[in-house]
């Protein structure tokens, strides 16, 4: 009879086998080495249902991605190679990609098959299926480096192409959320749009990214999520006006944005929040990852310099910048006017 855990939390109950050592959950096969499954519960409970049902379905794209749930990505995490958002969202992409080719042997594996999923997945998700693609390349590329297939057949299915948006959102939709969205979305929505990050940088932003420098210049400093680039803002205007009241006053709190409760945000939680808002003043396709593009463009047709924005956008090149913004601004051009003469 093994021995009874030492604490449990009723309301974080964990399956037989699954354990937490400090802040960090674990499990073992008798006999091995420890599998460390993150902090984060969801997360943890996921990658620990996918590390036993691994042999399951031995051989097959299943057991692949369950094998990445449990054990690869987490372990990428902890090795700092990947993002703890990355693994969280992959986590999630393979409940479809289970569905649709979890019990396909790895060796069968075709870019018809891999095609096949796209597009019946493009009728149903088309805004998440490249996601999705990108979830299972990552997978397979750990098995082709495990020797478990000979080439990620992936590579050689076109993923679909980017979805665009048709305009730009306009200072009147801005202004309209804005007036009816409580004040924690309110903050969240100025955060956006004068530093342009993502809504995942954007709850993530707390004092401790606040620098003073001996001339009095506070710089809100932080790393993009998505590509780890450093960023370092000066507060000043509404940027400064939004955060004084969080500076002057200390707080134990780690996020400028958060509940009543003082608890932080998820992406997923302020994002239907900032729908419902949108949707009472009447923008139903306006989203809170929207203000990214729309500070970018509002500073680019301003005459702001294109290095400028790249900065703040974190982009690594300039390069990445000018096909960002050519992707959401339409250019207006002239019409052929040269005089249309007889030929003498």
């Amino acid at each position: 009879m093994g021995r009874r855990r030492a604490k449990v939390d009723a309301d974080h109950p964990l399956p037989r086998g699954l354990n937490l050592h400090g802040k960090t959950y674990r499990a073992r096969h008798t006999g091995q080495q420890w599998t460390y499954f993150g902090h984060d519960y969801s997360d943890a409970i996921k990658a620990f249902k996918a590390w036993q049902a691994a042999k399951a379905m031995p051989g097959t794209v299943g057991e692949l991605l369950d094998r990445c749930v449990g054990d690869v990505w987490p372990g990428r995490v902890r090795a700092g190679t990947m993002k703890q958002r990355t693994a969280s969202d992959y986590m999630k992409d393979t409940d479809a990609l289970k569905v649709g080719l979890g019990k396909c042997p790895l060796k069968a594996l075709k870019p018809h098959h891999i095609a096949a999923f796209k597009n019946a997945r493009a009728k149903t998700n088309p805004a998440h299926v490249r996601n999705e693609l990108a979830c299972l390349s990552s997978a397979i590329s750990y098995g082709v480096e495990e020797g478990m297939l000979d080439q990620n057949p992936c590579y050689e299915v076109q993923r679909p192409p980017k979805s665009v948006r048709e305009r730009l959102v306009t200072n009147a939709e801005y202004l309209a959320v804005h007036e009816r969205a409580i004040p924690s979305v309110q903050l969240a929505m100025v955060l956006a749009v004068r530093t342009l990050g993502a809504p995942a940088d954007v709850l993530a932003f707390g004092i401790r990214n606040v620098v003073t420098y001996a001339d009095g210049r506070k710089t809100l400093r932080f790393r993009r999520g998505k590509t780890n680039v450093q960023v370092e803002v000066e507060i000043v205007g509404d940027l400064a006006a939004a955060l004084a009241p969080f500076i002057a006053q200390a707080s134990l709190h780690k996020a400028f944005v958060r509940t009543r409760a003082g608890t932080p945000y998820t992406v997923t939680g302020i994002g239907a929040m900032f729908r419902r808002y949108a949707e009472k003043a009447g923008v139903s396709d306006f989203s809170l990852r929207d203000l990214r593009a729309k500070g970018a463009t509002d500073m680019y047709r301003a005459g702001v310099p294109i290095r400028h924005i790249q900065l703040l956008l974190g982009h690594k090149s300039v390069r990445t910048t000018e096909i960002y913004l050519k992707g959401l601004l339409t250019e207006i051009v002239r019409p052929n006017e040269l005089p249309i003469i007889a030929a003498v």
